[in-house]
């Protein structure tokens, strides 16, 4: 199995579930981005699952800002599952830095 974004969509192709098995860094988040672009129009509802990512520096916040403004223009919401460890630190350490892009939103969910 090739490492990094696998998405499944749901029926009728209103929701998918992107899951990522890869480090997210500044190197491996290019990739990521367009996984989630090749996602049909049709997607409303996009979960996230970060269940398998061992490593994350703030890549991860981009690519989550980047999905969820992807996923805003089809009129859906994004849902990140799945934070554990070390990727879950760097949304802890963004939610008090910035609390005004909320991302406690993704911890809470998580």
């Amino acid at each position: 199995m090739t490492r990094g974004a696998h998405i499944c969509l749901g029926p009728g192709a209103t929701s998918a579930l992107l899951t990522v098995d890869t480090d997210i860094d500044g190197a491996s988040r290019p990739r990521l981005e367009s996984a989630a672009e090749d996602l049909p129009g049709t997607v409303r509802e996009l979960t996230l699952d970060l269940g398998h990512v061992i490593f994350a520096d703030s890549a991860v916040l981009h690519l989550i800002e980047g999905m969820r403004r992807a996923v805003d223009r089809n009129g859906g919401r994004l849902r990140v599952a799945g934070l554990t460890g070390q990727p879950r630190s760097v949304l802890r350490h963004a939610a008090d830095l910035w609390p005004e892009a909320h991302w406690d939103t993704y911890l809470r969910a998580s």
